[in-house]
């Protein structure tokens, strides 16, 4: 967990992250992911709401290091039901690997305040194989589907048309 230095009236907040829907484990390259990747971000400390938040999904090897084979839109704003918050959801959908190989997500989350623009915490995914014998779709699971069905209110554009075409995908 990362905490920001609290002087000069700048805010102190620490952030959690979780993978509300992880990336599939196995893709094909350059077929889009089926399901959109959302990283749940809560705020241990809501403060008086200043800070805007912004996620940036960036692809790495599965020893760590960085890959630029990873397409899609790379930045979501961190947003609920009450709009752009401090706590929230961010999706990155549909996001593509290109090149076969063992990767993983890393998802950063950024903050900009009166203080500037500062890196809080990130959270990185299990390992993606990306092979061309890889299904070229993935079925969400049960457990997926009841999570997808719950974040419709929460403003991330899902739909309960998408959530059935995923289940047929």
């Amino acid at each position: 967990m990362v905490v920001t230095n609290g002087t000069n009236g700048c805010s102190s907040r620490e952030y959690s992250m979780t993978f509300e829907i992880s990336p599939p484990t196995a893709v094909r390259p350059g077929v889009p992911f089926t399901l959109p990747v959302i990283v749940a971000i809560r705020s241990g400390n809501p403060g008086n709401g200043t800070d805007q938040l912004a996620a940036n999904v960036f692809l790495k090897s599965e020893s760590g290091a960085s890959v630029s084979a990873l397409g899609g839109p790379l930045t979501s704003s961190v947003r609920s039901r009450n709009g752009n918050t401090t706590s929230g959801y961010a999706r990155f959908s549909p996001l593509t690997i290109s090149q076969p190989g063992r990767y993983r997500l890393r998802v950063i989350l950024g903050a900009a305040s009166q203080c500037g623009v500062m890196t809080k915490e990130y959270i990185n995914s299990g390992v993606i194989t990306v092979d061309a014998g890889a299904p070229a779709s993935q079925r969400p699971t049960a457990a997926q589907v009841s999570k997808l069905r719950s974040l419709i209110t929460e403003n991330i554009d899902i739909t309960g048309a998408e959530i059935a075409a995923w289940q047929q995908a």
